[in-house]
């Protein structure tokens, strides 16, 4: 399998949208249409359950760490090809085909591209989001805080310049998404 076909496998996988499949499944609904309207794992929660919202989030990150798993075995010793892999399942799940390109925001699945790709990076990319998100009690404000800090922990445990630049697009994407929550930021109004 070349890097190209496993390019766009993983955008299909990634493309999946489970939070959407899980709450018609399991609830009959179209999480859409409730809370802040995302497919990710923290609006499921919100609006559907904890359970839910841990199947989601599993799903989303599985997503993300399989692909790049299935890279690292077809493509082994190529670092930065496992990273643009997980780069495409990272896409999938912000601009899924099957959604008309209107998908989650990135953040669970770009963790677990993280997890094989550098896991020093991801467990402080992980601390941070915990800390913050436990000390203002707001998920969004814990991812955007996270986000900023990855490419500067990638490049402390890798000294890899081109797997910097990938996480540092990746992370970019993450935060413009997160768009409408740093307005709702703000403003005072985002939901806890």
């Amino acid at each position: 399998m070349t890097f190209y076909t496993l390019f766009i496998f993983s955008y299909v996988i990634g493309a999946v949208p489970f939070g959407l499949l899980l709450g018609r499944l399991f609830a009959d609904v179209d999480v859409r249409s409730m809370g802040s309207g995302n497919i990710g794992a923290t609006n499921v929660n919100r609006v559907l359950g904890r359970k839910l919202g841990a199947a989601t989030l599993l799903c989303d990150i599985l997503k993300g760490f399989l692909c790049v798993i299935l890279a690292m075995i077809l493509l082994p010793g190529e670092i930065v090809l496992h990273a643009w892999v997980g780069f495409a399942a990272f896409l999938g799940h912000c601009f899924p085909i099957y959604l008309n390109f209107k998908g989650g925001k990135g953040v669970a699945t770009a963790f677990g591209v993280l997890m094989p790709i550098s896991p020093g990076t991801a467990l402080g990319g992980l601390l941070c989001w915990l800390f913050v998100a436990r000390l203002s009690r707001i998920s969004s404000l814990g991812a955007i805080v996270s986000s900023s800090a990855i490419p500067f922990l990638m490049f402390f445990f890798t000294r890899n310049l081109a797997l910097t630049f990938i996480f540092a697009l990746m992370m970019g994407i993450v935060i413009y998404r997160h768009k409408e929550n740093i307005q709702r930021l703000r403003a005072g109004t985002e939901l806890r």
